[in-house]
């Protein structure tokens, strides 16, 4: 009973912090051996901060923010073998419960983003885990060898994921769960755009970082309290981050993930306005 009541804890502030970060927009491409991967983080007026996690087995850059009382949220991140992740706010979905799985003293994406390096690896794992009796996000990896996968709630109450197909292609998620394509969804207009804008790559020469940043443009949010705060590109290939804050597409921050590391002793926050001042 203290195992489901600690992971229904943890899945009801998850899902709120994610429902914090309102109407996020996450793709993922490939085409011959180029990777890349783009989110919009839209949500309320908040401080963000990169954090550099440096306490496991693979060294770890997050884009996150706080949360009332609660310790920054991981909304976003790439470890240093090129794994990524981003996270999309969904409507509540029921889960049963599973409280002979390994419970989560922790967000398991946060663990797994120190101790895995690959989209195959992470669903070798994911699943072993209690989730809880309810979920409102989505969690969309890729990782350097082109793979992609979107983990969500499943019909059936169980957690499960939609894959890209191997090889060149794309994957796109937005605010509706992938289980069921809601037509009816606010953020519908968004996945169509997003979709549309990667089903035109043709060849290697299409996959570009500018693509990548059209793309965010074109699904950003400029209106109402819940505005696109700050995006992301990250180079699969050059293992190079592209941070676009608030909606400002045309001057990038760009972070090399490797040196960043490098030049960063032990763990620690930054708050974006001063890592734009100061790359």
């Amino acid at each position: 009973m203290k195992s489901i009541t600690l992971v229904s804890v943890l899945s009801i502030l998850i899902s709120t912090i994610a429902a914090s970060a309102f109407a996020c927009t996450i793709f993922s491409a490939s085409f011959d051996g180029t990777f890349l991967f783009g989110g919009n983080e839209d949500q309320s007026p908040n401080s963000s901060y990169l954090v550099t996690d440096k306490t496991g087995r693979l060294d770890v850059i997050y884009f996150a923010t706080p949360w009332k009382e609660e310790p920054l949220v991981m909304q976003t991140g790439i470890n240093e073998a090129g794994l990524c992740y981003d996270a999309n706010w969904i409507p509540m979905e029921t889960l049963t419960p599973h409280p002979e799985r390994t419970a989560q003293d922790e967000w398991v994406i946060t663990r797994l983003m120190r101790e895995v390096s690959t989209v195959e690896q992470v669903l070798s794992r994911i699943f072993n885990y209690n989730w809880g009796n309810a979920i409102s996000y989505q969690v969309h990896f890729a990782d350097k060898t082109g793979d992609a996968v979107v983990i969500h709630p499943g019909k059936d109450g169980e957690l499960t994921f939609t894959r890209k197909p191997r090889g060149n292609g794309h994957l796109v998620s937005a605010n509706f769960n992938l289980a069921q394509f809601d037509k009816s969804s606010f953020s519908w207009s968004r996945f169509e755009t997003a979709n549309k804008m990667l089903s035109e790559i043709r060849s290697k020469n299409d996959l570009t970082v500018d693509l990548m940043t059209s793309v965010l443009k074109a699904t950003q949010r400029q209106y109402g309290r819940m505005k696109t705060l700050y995006s992301v590109v990250y180079d699969l290939n050059g293992m190079r981050i592209y941070l676009y804050y608030e909606r400002n597409f045309s001057q990038p921050t760009v972070l090399d993930v490797h040196a960043h590391l490098a030049k960063t002793v032990g763990s620690g926050k930054i708050n974006l306005n001063e890592l734009l001042k100061n790359p």
